[in-house]
């Protein structure tokens, strides 16, 4: 049975094969064109990743430090922002995780928590299925707390004064995640702690891709599994052809921008890549 955490790993990008020697074999794009003053960059991320496996390369770094502005999936500098989340981790409805387990699942999943987080079930009940698959996949990468690429560059524009946007907000995206239904999100969790070592298995091929720089990879990645194929308009088109109106008008403003979004967003035909050239943009690689 094909594991179905790696594809609810990169669902969860609020983060996804094909051969590294694909077309779009790299994490940062120069974009150009459009009787644009000055490029601007695209940067892939990836939302879970030890920190022994983070780095930003030179070229990376360069081309943000380059850049007069940060745009993000949300703006993590915003001092709401996290309040708005916490706000927002509870089912609204009151429904339950365990209400759509079997009692084997519930105690399975009991002892994932106690053994991974100190507390059962009981603590987490009530929260929506997606928050809880994060802290799931953040468990399963046995390396603590994970690195996070968001907080890197939030950090850096603190540091050199740039302002920060997001494309989205945190209300639209948990509405992404309410058009799927709860039941289908509790057993996508039972499904991942079913094959717990091909979850594992699944969320270090994500890895591998990313550090490869397999933007194609990773999109095929997400869009092979049949599960969540009548969801990947939900996940990524529409998010991707909102994002392309607000960065349309960004890029042909004055200054810079460095963009930084989750890789599974870049890839495909309705991929931030082929949108950005399809709206008359020059979209090159990077080498790293």
């Amino acid at each position: 049975m094909r594991s179905k955490f790696s594809g609810l790993a990169m669902a969860t990008s609020l983060a996804l094969g094909l051969s590294v020697s694909s077309a779009n074999a790299a994490l940062l794009y120069k974009i150009t064109g459009k009787d644009m003053a000055e490029p601007s960059y695209l940067y892939g991320t990836i939302h879970l990743i030890c920190e022994a496996d983070f780095n930003v390369a030179e070229a990376t770094q360069k081309a943000f430090d380059e850049a007069d502005k940060l745009i993000m999936e949300l703006d993590m500098d915003d001092p709401n922002m996290m309040q708005s989340m916490q706000a927002k981790i509870f089912q609204p409805e009151g429904l339950k995780i365990s209400s759509g387990l079997s009692e084997a699942q519930a105690e399975k999943l009991d002892a994932f928590f106690k053994a991974n987080m100190g507390v059962g079930l009981s603590a987490f009940d009530g929260m929506r299925p997606f928050v809880v698959s994060g802290m799931l996949m953040s468990a399963q990468l046995d390396c603590g707390q994970p690195a996070s690429f968001e907080g890197y560059f939030t950090q850096q524009a603190m540091m050199q004064q740039k302002p920060v946007e997001g494309l989205e907000t945190v209300d639209f995206q948990f509405g992404v995640f309410e058009q799927i239904p709860h039941a289908e999100q509790v057993q996508w969790l039972a499904d991942a702690l079913e094959d717990e070592a091909g979850a594992k298995a699944e969320l270090q091929r994500m890895i591998d891709l990313y550090q490869a720089e397999d933007i194609d990879g990773m999109y095929g990645m997400f869009i092979e599994m049949d599960e969540y194929a009548e969801y990947k308009e939900v996940l990524l088109d529409q998010r991707n052809f909102a994002w392309q109106e607000s960065l349309d008008k960004e890029l042909q403003a004055e200054g810079s921008e460095f963009i930084a979004v989750g890789a599974g967003h870049l890839g495909g035909k309705a991929g931030m890549i082929n949108l950005l050239r399809e709206r008359g943009y020059t979209v090159e690689p990077v080498s790293n």
